[in-house]
């Protein structure tokens, strides 16, 4: 049985309040010490305990989804296994850009503090229990993630980044705000559990039209095609450890809180918004796909990369209300996605090294021959991004297929898989001239420790995921959505 919703217990909340007090911690340490690798330590440290505090979670939960401050905080299996997932997407983000602070201008106290805080807000809007926590942690999340988009304050391409992901991302929030006020004015609550119980019996205009707006406000965080215009230019705009976190912590962050409200406060009883995300997640597997195949650098093929893959998650959230099938796909697909996405965006700052340009193709010829481990791990990546087997990310792609197929949306799954075939195009272009196309061999790669250790955690998950799926998935399966296991 759920606890009582009245309780105040604090380890739920454990993993948050660990990294917001790291990151206090790290801001102090560095502007007094005036090393901005203390700080690193101390983050990178506060992650290990967070992620210890979230595994101790996951097993709980797994038997017993909990509810504290009354429906606000909710820890259920698929809330900690992201939360651990954020936490790892952190970790490798920090490690990837950990030798390459000075050159791109980043080595300020105030870089792994606002990783921290940003990485706490991903954390508060997974385990949200209703539309002011949400928005709480939305809020922490994206202000500190502004900030990062626009870090070089040398480069013009980081400012725009930045000022275009503050903006787009205001006018987002807002949307997302209205819909909330909206839909509280129909129902009379902000819990997603209350706000179900008022739908139970229908819902009105009102309702319908907060929960769009809602709706809205979330897609322009997952990225899903027509909202997905911010990903590509503020990915390619911002430092490239940057867009590692970005890539990995946002998007689990904002999946997790969609499922959450769309398995709690809309469980089948809104067709209309099932309908409504077919069509997104039908756009977004287009766009995201058609995007990535028109790009000839690596930076914004991966944006758009991460586009499409949007859309394939957005294939397991039409599958929210299968509690079975939904929240694990989810859980799974999102822990492949980081390890190979952040994998991919690692190898990439060392094949560019300090050139803003040297993520064109021409950067990538002959990588096989000047350094085969780090071509090699490419390789892996971006066929696992393709849905190449037996990696982690074709079974990421199945399962959510499958997702699709059991939750009815038979047309959105088939298009999902021709849109495989497409992409399939579009990473092993990379593959072909990193092995069969001789460059030069005075073209640079920067050689780094720490992104050394990030990349070879990254191919241990992707590969692992890929040959051993149940390890991950038998945590999630059978796991119970905390609001309706208790009410």
């Amino acid at each position: 049985m759920m606890v009582a919703p009245d309780s105040v217990a604090l380890q739920p909340l454990a993993p948050a309040l660990t990294l917001l007090i790291a990151g206090s911690l790290a801001l102090l340490v560095s502007v007094f010490s005036r090393n901005v690798r203390s700080g690193g330590v101390l983050a990178l440290l506060g992650l290990v305990v967070a992620g210890t505090f979230a595994s101790l979670n996951l097993v709980g939960a797994a038997e017993t989804p909990t509810a504290t401050f009354g429906l606000q905080w909710l820890t259920d299996a698929p809330a900690a296994a992201l939360t651990l997932v954020v936490l790892v997407g952190a970790l490798l983000a920090i490690l990837a850009g950990w030798d390459a602070l000075v050159p791109l201008d980043m080595d300020r106290p105030e870089y792994y503090p606002l990783l921290s805080f940003a990485s706490a807000g991903a954390i508060v809007m997974i385990h949200a229990g209703d539309f002011v926590v949400l928005i709480l942690g939305l809020e922490i999340l994206s202000l500190a993630v502004y900030a990062l988009s626009a870090w070089r304050t040398s480069d013009r391409g980081s400012e725009e980044a930045g000022m275009k992901y503050f903006l787009l991302g205001a006018f987002a929030s807002a949307i997302l705000i209205y819909g909330v006020a909206l839909l509280y004015g129909a129902t009379g609550g902000f819990a997603y559990a209350e706000i179900a119980a008022a739908l139970a019996d229908g819902a009105g205009p009102l309702a319908l039209l907060g929960s769009t707006l809602i709706l809205a406000g979330l897609a322009f965080k997952v990225s899903f095609a027509p909202f997905h215009q911010w990903a590509p230019d503020v990915y390619t705009g911002a430092p490239l450890p940057v867009t590692t976190f970005m890539s990995v912590v946002v998007k689990a962050a904002a999946f997790g809180a969609l499922l959450r409200v769309f398995a709690s406060a809309w469980p089948g009883m809104l067709p209309e918004l099932d309908l409504m995300l077919a069509v997104l997640v039908a756009a977004t597997l287009i766009v995201g796909n058609f995007g990535a195949l028109l790009q000839s650098g690596a930076k914004r093929m991966l944006a758009y990369s991460a586009v499409a893959h949007a859309g394939y998650l957005g294939l397991a959230v039409l599958a929210a209300g299968q509690e079975l099938i939904g929240p694990p796909t989810v859980a799974w697909y999102l822990a492949a996605y980081t390890f190979m996405t952040a994998g991919a965006f690692t190898v990439l700052a060392q094949i560019m090294g300090d050139d803003p340009r040297g993520d064109r193709i021409a950067a990538f010829e002959g990588l096989g021959r000047r350094r085969p481990a780090l071509a090699l791990a490419m390789t892996l990546f971006l066929f696992s991004l393709a849905g190449i087997p037996p990696l982690a990310g074709f079974f990421g792609k199945a399962l959510a297929v499958q997702a699709a197929f059991e939750a009815g949306w038979s047309s959105v799954a088939v298009l999902a898989l021709v849109m495989a075939i497409v992409a399939v195009v579009y990473y092993t272009r990379f593959v072909w001239a990193m092995w069969f196309v001789r460059g030069s061999a005075a073209t640079p790669t920067a050689r780094s420790a720490a992104a050394g250790w990030a990349t070879a955690l990254a191919v241990a998950g992707t590969v692992g995921l890929g040959l051993f799926p149940d390890l991950w998935y038998r945590l999630l399966e059978g796991a119970r959505l905390v609001v309706s296991a208790g009410l």
